[in-house]
């Protein structure tokens, strides 16, 4: 682990505790087994063996942000999705993107993509949020 990653697991572990989620890895899932979260139970089950290209800490603020800004109404249980393109979804990539953003802002928009392995579809959404942080700063 490098020190950005450790410094995004510290507070991405600091948002689930401040909310009450419980994060859990589970080792024993297969590869093709997602990452799910439940929004009435606050938690979120994670598989470290899931064989998708998108990173760990990027898939971790997807499902926390289905939890803090989601429609609990719409759905009790999510898995994650990189190809998920529409309402709860998409909602829950742009929540994740600035969420770590703010907890590391990255040099440039590409650098953000590469380092979490953002699926390219969403370049537009890190691009709008990374200037949108960029003049907050």
């Amino acid at each position: 682990m490098d020190i950005i990653s450790d410094e995004v697991t510290t507070n991405l572990s600091l948002i689930a505790a401040r909310n009450n989620i419980i994060v859990r890895d589970n080792l024993d899932l297969t590869k093709s087994t997602p990452d799910v979260c439940f929004t009435f139970d606050k938690g979120v089950v994670m598989n470290p063996n899931w064989g998708t290209h998108v990173h760990y800490h990027f898939r971790l603020a997807h499902e926390l942000s289905h939890i803090l800004y989601g429609d609990h109404e719409a759905q009790a249980v999510y898995q994650f999705s990189e190809y998920g393109k529409r309402g709860e979804e998409l909602l829950a990539h742009r929540n994740a993107i600035r969420m770590l953003m703010s907890i590391e802002m990255p040099s440039s928009p590409l650098t953000f993509m590469s380092y979490y392995r953002v699926p390219a579809w969403l370049e537009n959404d890190v691009t709008r949020t990374y200037n949108e942080c960029k003049s907050v700063e």
